[in-house]
């Protein structure tokens, strides 16, 4: 069990530093650069990074804040055609995404070719062969749409989802009805007017579905519910973990399947040239891989030593209230932030499904995104990793929604690298490092205070779909 010391106030600058000890930096340390250039010494140089900035860095910032910020939406595109197609690759991901969880969480994008196009496929933790011939399945079945058949394919791409997403959907489905059980509970105190009559109502179809209900009815009331209902039982939410919160929350979610079977054939309909996609393909996982950080680095004040040394301020005034608000942050006695980054010292790490997708189209130059618009969908909005990876690439792929969760269980993609391929890592890493460490001096500096939040949205970071709000 680790033993630490009393620590002083922060106007006598003393501090355990890891299992040590040290004084609280009054200025940035001179930091000895490497120097690389063989194959072998990049991959230490990245190696390097990692354990010594990287990791400690996202370890760090998870402890303090979780969140980065609310939920951010995609870059929005002033092309409705493009935007409808970005609105089918999202919803295509969600709809291939079938288990609830990191594993499935699925990405996609289009690559143009002469005469027919293809949908590339990842997920986290690789494409199944049972989802693939699902994908197939629905590809082949949106190839038939037109305006007249839209309603009727609409509710046959639904079915197919809701039983290939049955542990998904049973997930949302067991907690919507505990929450509208307990809120109907809870509403039998407030004031019976018409709204809270209304919404009890509601709630007791929720609560007790009739028998007869299909599975596929209930998550088209929990749809319906997307209006009206969504924002009233969202009004008697006290704070963000209540259980009106949690109530409207996987209300919404269970709603999306169907919202994303109406989205990707109404896509289809509106941008006809998705139908000259004719075949899938797959990107094949990179494994997981154990992270260590580097013994010195567990600290959280040497993690803030080396962003103050890495940043273009060399005042040591500049960080004296980051200092402060961290040594406040991680109380002497319970040390919750430096226990938090101990429990992180080894961290398993995988390269999430967008940036596999993003690293299959960079490396070669025969891969193009359709109309040159490098949107890559996906089922969930970016952690906070992958966002600033997206957005600090060369190839300038679009803004995604985000969520902002700060991750540290990731890494970029490192799959048979050359020389070229190493280097570009060694630079998004560095970007990622010094976004990290801004970030990190932003959270102290501001006196943020750290966020709760779902991972999936409760938001579409796309238009809704036109027949949402009329389907019943």
């Amino acid at each position: 069990m680790l033993q630490h010391r009393r620590q002083p106030a922060v106007n006598l600058p003393i501090l355990r530093s890891g299992l040590g000890t040290s004084n609280i930096p009054k200025a940035p340390r001179t930091m000895v650069q490497k120097r690389y250039s063989t194959l072998g010494s990049l991959l230490e140089q990245i190696q390097d990074n990692e354990a010594k900035k990287l990791y400690p860095r996202l370890a760090l910032f998870e402890a303090l804040s979780g969140f980065k910020d609310k939920y951010k939406p995609r870059q929005q595109s002033e092309d409705p055609i493009c935007e409808a197609r970005r609105n089918f690759l999202d919803s295509f991901a969600y709809l291939c995404d079938v288990q609830k969880g990191g594993n499935t969480v699925t990405a996609v994008a289009l690559q143009q070719r002469p005469h027919s196009d293809f949908l590339w496929m990842a997920a986290n933790e690789g494409i199944r062969d049972d989802i693939r011939v699902y994908a197939t399945d629905i590809l082949a079945n949106l190839r038939t749409a037109t305006l007249e058949n839209q309603r009727i394919l609409q509710d046959t791409i639904f079915k197919l989802a809701v039983e290939k997403c049955k542990p998904r959907i049973q997930f949302y489905k067991e907690n919507v009805q505990k929450y509208a059980t307990n809120c109907r509970m809870s509403l039998r105190h407030r004031e019976k007017d018409d709204t809270v009559k209304l919404i009890r109502a509601k709630l007791k179809k929720l609560s007790e579905p009739r028998s007869s209900w299909t599975v596929e009815a209930y998550v088209d009331l929990c749809h319906d519910m997307r209006n009206a209902e969504y924002h009233q039982i969202k009004r008697y939410s006290a704070n963000a973990g209540d259980e009106f919160s949690r109530l409207a929350h996987y209300v919404w979610r269970l709603g999306a399947t169907r919202e994303a079977a109406n989205t990707v054939v109404e896509a289809m309909v509106t941008v006809p040239s998705l139908k000259r996609v004719h075949e899938i393909r797959t990107v094949s996982a990179p494994a997981t891989v154990e992270k260590t950080i580097h013994p010195s680095c567990v600290s959280p004040h040497e993690v803030l030593h080396g962003i103050s040394a890495d940043s273009a301020s060399r005042n040591p005034m500049h960080y004296k209230h980051a200092f402060a608000r961290l040594h406040e942050l991680d109380s002497p006695f319970v040390r919750p932030i430096h226990s938090s980054m101990v429990s992180r010292q080894t961290i398993v790490t995988r390269v999430h499904a967008e940036l596999q997708i993003a690293d299959t189209f960079s490396r070669s130059r025969d891969i193009e995104f359709v109309d040159k618009d490098k949107y890559i969908g996906c089922s969930k909005s970016a952690c906070y990793f992958c966002y600033n990876w997206l957005c600090n690439h060369k190839h300038y792929y679009v803004q995604p929604a985000t969520h902002h969760k700060i991750i540290p269980g990731c890494r970029g993609p490192d799959d048979n690298l050359n020389e070229t391929g190493r280097n570009v890592l060694v630079d998004m890493y560095s970007k990622i490092v010094r976004q990290i460490g801004q970030d990190i001096l932003d959270f102290l500096q501001e006196n943020l205070q750290p966020r709760l939040q779902y991972m999936s949205t409760e938001a579409s970071s796309r238009a809704t779909s036109r027949l949402s709000a009329t389907r019943r």
